[in-house]
């Protein structure tokens, strides 16, 4: 199932992670999933908010109704989590949402 993940970004004002080498790696393994990976779109399927700090701005200031996951600087979901786990947080929370998705469709 060819599903698309939206990666949308806050304004980088006070970034705390690397958001750039985050998405990067994050967009490797979802597009080696077979997903196709879209930025700072609403367009998608499930959204990844990747903000720099705690302030959370990049999903803050979205009117997206899709499902997400929210990165604020070391946290995902509000919570904390060391930064070289983000990538497989991140993931987990990803493959959960497809996950539920491929089990709600009728056979």
């Amino acid at each position: 199932m060819n599903k698309h993940i939206g990666i949308t970004f806050c304004g980088g004002c006070n970034p705390r992670i690397d958001r750039g080498r985050l998405a990067k790696s994050i967009g490797a393994l979802l597009s080696e999933q077979g997903c196709t990976v879209v930025f700072n779109s609403a367009d998608a399927d499930f959204i990844i908010y990747i903000s720099g700090c705690s302030a959370n701005c990049a999903h803050r200031y979205s009117k997206a109704d899709t499902a997400h996951t929210a990165v604020a600087g070391t946290a995902v979901d509000a919570i904390a989590v060391a930064e070289a786990e983000l990538v497989g947080e991140i993931m987990s929370r990803v493959r959960d949402y497809i996950g539920q998705l491929e089990k709600d469709i009728p056979r």
